[in-house]
């Protein structure tokens, strides 16, 4: 888990249970089984990732990326549990819910007009379930609340209720691609420690508009470099039904993070952007809605370290080039905090 920069507290509110988005679209989940060492991972099988991406862009899918080994830790716990899922399929493997595709690079274009053609055809299918969560950041830790109505009445069944936190963009090493790779929709943590998918809602006879709820959280609190997880990431929830120890998914759904945030604490009027400038430099383009005097400017990497920083910035309103140097900056993701006396602003950027 990436270490993370405290910030001020934030203020809290409750969660209304009644607030979550319950999709009664049928959803399709569709699932990369990955490694940022792997070569054919980040040559035909980052373009047909790619071409998926564009194809289903909108659509009620859920494309997700599952590190089950890496060098720089996008093998979470939680991604090595859904991969141990898939059995032990080779690398890359393109996924239909729990059904390997067999995809290779002489069968991609082939592969890819079969997949589009069974998304057209089952999402339109009547779901069995709908699901959806709220999930709030304090600034601290995410909780999430979600929620599984079913629609039909259903015989029998073992069915589990999970939440997970995915990364829509991190930029990272690939092989075959470079240093600096645009990695989409990384599946990160379950919300349920590690009970990776989720807690048993019902084992049994289920009756149609039967609902059900289950609480989830990630706390950071206590660690360093807490990026703003309403900026960049996604709340993934899906409905399991357990068979023979295996679990495929019923039905899901991706939902944005809401951030409880306190204005007399937060700059929401702070927006940050980047680009690298080679030799150590990077150049923050800070706009502002109002002047800050003596703020403290700070640059995290993924795994926490601060590799920039500048004390005692005046920024004024509208427009401003801020440059920071260090040894350490390369094109990639990091965290920008901006601190003041009026208050304090997390950013994740993208440097390029």
């Amino acid at each position: 888990m990436k270490r993370l920069l405290a910030l001020a507290l934030f203020a809290f509110t409750t969660i209304n249970v009644n607030a979550q988005e319950i999709s009664e679209d049928q959803w399709i989940l569709i699932q990369k089984k990955t490694a940022d060492w792997c070569s054919l991972c980040g040559s035909w099988g980052w373009n047909f990732k790619n071409d998926l991406l564009e194809d289903f862009e909108g659509e009620n899918v859920v494309f997700w990326m599952v590190h089950f080994s890496s060098n720089n830790d996008l093998d979470t716990p939680t991604a090595k549990a859904i991969s141990n899922n898939f059995g032990s399929a080779p690398q890359p493997s393109f996924f239909i819910e729990n059904d390997n595709q067999n995809v290779t690079s002489g069968t991609a274009a082939e592969k890819r007009d079969l997949i589009n053609i069974f998304v057209e055809t089952f999402s339109g299918n009547p779901p069995q379930a709908g699901v959806g969560s709220v999930a709030v950041f304090d600034g601290e830790k995410i909780t999430t609340t979600s929620r599984v109505k079913f629609l039909q009445e259903l015989a029998g069944g073992d069915y589990w209720l999970a939440s997970y936190l995915v990364d829509d963009e991190l930029i990272s090493f690939q092989a075959a691609q470079s240093s600096s790779a645009v990695h989409e929709n990384i599946l990160m943590h379950s919300f349920h420690g590690t009970n990776y998918f989720g807690e048993n809602v019902i084992t049994g006879a289920v009756a149609a508009n039967e609902e059900f709820t289950i609480d989830g959280e990630l706390d950071f609190s206590g660690q360093t470099n807490i990026p703003d997880y309403s900026d960049g990431y996604s709340i993934v929830t899906v409905l399991w039904a357990r068979v023979a120890g295996e679990y495929t998914p019923v039905n899901l759904n991706r939902q944005p993070i809401t951030a409880i945030v306190s204005t007399n604490d937060v700059l929401s009027n702070v927006d940050i952007s980047a680009f690298h400038l080679g030799a150590g430099q990077v150049n923050l383009n800070i706009t502002s809605d109002e002047k800050i005097n003596n703020a403290n400017i700070s640059l995290f990497n993924i795994n926490g370290q601060t590799v920039a920083s500048q004390q005692h910035v005046q920024i004024n309103s509208g427009e401003n080039q801020i440059l920071l140097e260090g040894q350490d900056l390369t094109i990639g993701t990091y965290v920008v905090v901006v601190e003041s006396a009026i208050g304090s602003r997390s950013i994740k950027i993208s440097v390029r």
